[in-house]
């Protein structure tokens, strides 16, 4: 999936010559059809089977993923990419509640996911070299596989519960989660709408741009391992919205291609940090885990509708790459702020809240 996100961009500019406004829209679509598809199937994971709602995203997801092989302009990527949105976005807060009620860490969960990242976007990278389709085919290949192996999944105990079309007191319950993830991730998509372009104009060809990815997902798998699971979800998201300010900042002042490196391991840390954070929190403080698992993931595919937003207005401003990376700096610090402040004064009210849904759970 994340090999895709990387190469679309450069097959876009290079081989149809599409600009980076157009660029953006791409992008903006493929995050729109997510974040429909997590919200609508987050819900479907609570209220029907969640073994059910994994296998047909990940079928379907495999098919759209293959229709990358036949583009050929600008139009049929769109709608494309589109349907890769869609389809993407379809299993994620099924899986993820899965993997919490199979009693699995949720810093081990998103350490595979990371882990796949990695290993997806050397192997993508490696053969882009040769042809850029040939990493829509590793996308393919390494899909087909997660559908093949989520055929084998043991049943787990759940319980299928009514969940309304609009829940509304699943997202007031987790709102400072969801205001401090949508904040800091619609800045970050705004630098990804354009990443690869600004790594290929740091002199990085398509193996080297994978390395770089790589090196952010290394550094995602070795902290998820070591240090996610020991600390409190609060204090991690915390720490992982400050980190990623710094990481942000850091980016304008590379100047080639190896000098980047170095802020990935930063960037691996941040968003390990975040990313597990809010896992936890959701998993741990929702009976309806599904449901507030897809709304997790409809915040990050919001952002990616809103981060190209961002990028267009911002470059169309300053066609430069560095402001950018400086406002999802301040975005981020902004967000830690109001997330700080927020549990500070919600201590108590959330206590209260969250005694409550435990013991409806253990009921």
């Amino acid at each position: 999936m994340l090999s895709a996100i990387t190469y679309v961009p450069i097959l876009a500019k290079d081989g149809f010559g599409v600009s980076e406004i157009f660029i953006a829209f791409i992008a903006g679509g493929y995050a729109t059809a997510r974040f429909l598809s997590s919200y609508i199937f987050g819900r479907a994971g609570d209220v029907y089977s969640r073994k059910i709602v994994i296998k047909v995203g990940l079928l379907l997801s495999t098919i759209s993923f293959g229709l990358l092989l036949l583009t050929s302009n600008f139009e049929t990527l769109f709608i494309v990419r589109v349907l890769n949105g869609f389809c993407i976005g379809m299993y994620p807060g099924a899986l993820t509640a899965y993997a919490f009620e199979s009693d699995m860490k949720m810093g081990r969960f998103a350490t595979w996911g990371a882990a796949g990242w990695g290993i997806g976007t050397l192997f993508s990278g490696f053969v882009a070299n040769f042809n850029i389709y040939y990493a829509f085919l590793m996308c393919t290949i390494f899909l087909a596989i997660a559908f093949g192996t989520a055929l084998t999944l043991p049943p787990v105990q759940q319980v299928p519960m009514k969940v309304p079309w609009f829940p509304v007191e699943t997202f007031k319950r987790n709102a400072s989660i969801y205001l401090a993830v949508l904040m800091r991730h619609s800045s970050a998509f705004a630098i990804w709408t354009l990443w690869p372009l600004f790594l290929s104009d740091l002199g990085g060809d398509p193996f080297q741009i994978a390395v770089v990815q790589a090196t952010n997902a290394i550094a995602q798998v070795l902290f998820m391992v070591t240090v996610t699971d020991r600390i409190e979800s609060k204090k991690l998201l915390l720490i992982g919205l400050v980190t990623s300010a710094i990481a942000f900042a850091w980016f304008p002042l590379a100047s080639n291609i190896l000098e980047i490196l170095p802020s990935q391991v930063l960037l691996g840390f941040a968003w390990a940090c975040l990313f597990v954070g809010a896992l936890k929190y959701v998993t741990d403080n929702n009976k309806e885990r599904s449901t507030a698992s897809g709304l997790l993931q409809s915040m990050l595919s919001l952002s990616g509708i809103i981060g190209p937003i961002i990028a267009v207005i911002i470059y169309s401003i300053w066609p430069e790459y560095a402001p950018i990376m400086f406002f999802a700096m301040a975005m981020s610090l902004l967000a830690s702020v109001l997330f700080w402040l927020y549990n500070r004064n919600h201590r108590s009210d959330e206590s209260d809240l969250i005694a409550d849904v435990s013991h409806t759970s253990l009921s």
